[in-house]
């Protein structure tokens, strides 16, 4: 028995109407979804647009499937659930910015940032409240890595005296 030819049938799933919302929404997401809706309206089979793009079998019918009961619509990405961020984009720039200067910059007493420097930094500058964690956390996404000092026992030794004690202990 032959599988069921997948087709597009919204009145709204057009070729033109893709393009206008190729235009319209960023993102590689969505381009992928519309790239292979075309492809369908082009006349390519389901199986060939899943090589060539790389999509499982569900994906696709869930994309046409959509597409047939709610328009192109379907497409365009959701909401997604959860908290939203404390910081802005603008504010992740600033933050970022001011990760490259010391905190006595900004009239904080510590040499290097660290979680509960920032957190202090963040409620003086925006008025934003994060835990020490979320702070640190944001401090990993915004590509600062505190250089930490090896331990003073291990500050004169080479690497090959490592190897030799490391040999003994064996």
């Amino acid at each position: 028995m032959r599988p069921v030819t997948l087709t597009l049938e919204h009145p709204t799933a057009t070729r033109e109407r893709l393009l206008e919302l190729a235009e319209q929404v960023r993102g590689a997401r969505v381009g992928i979804k519309i790239a292979a809706l075309l492809l369908l309206l082009d006349g390519q089979r389901a199986a060939q647009i899943r090589e060539t793009l790389g999509l499982t079998r569900m994906s696709l019918g869930r994309w046409i499937h959509g597409v047939n009961a709610e328009g192109i619509e379907h497409l365009l990405p959701k909401a997604r659930p959860g908290r939203p961020t404390a910081l802005s984009l603008r504010v992740r720039r600033q933050v970022a910015a001011h990760l490259q200067r010391s905190p006595r910059d900004f009239g904080l007493n510590r040499d290097d940032w660290d979680g509960p420097t920032l957190v202090a930094h963040l409620k003086r500058q925006f008025g934003i409240s994060l835990k020490v964690r979320q702070a640190q956390n944001w401090m990993h996404r915004l590509g600062y890595r505190l250089e930490r000092a090896g331990h003073p026992a291990e500050a004169g030794r080479t690497a090959s005296d490592s190897a030799k004690s490391a040999a003994s202990a064996t």
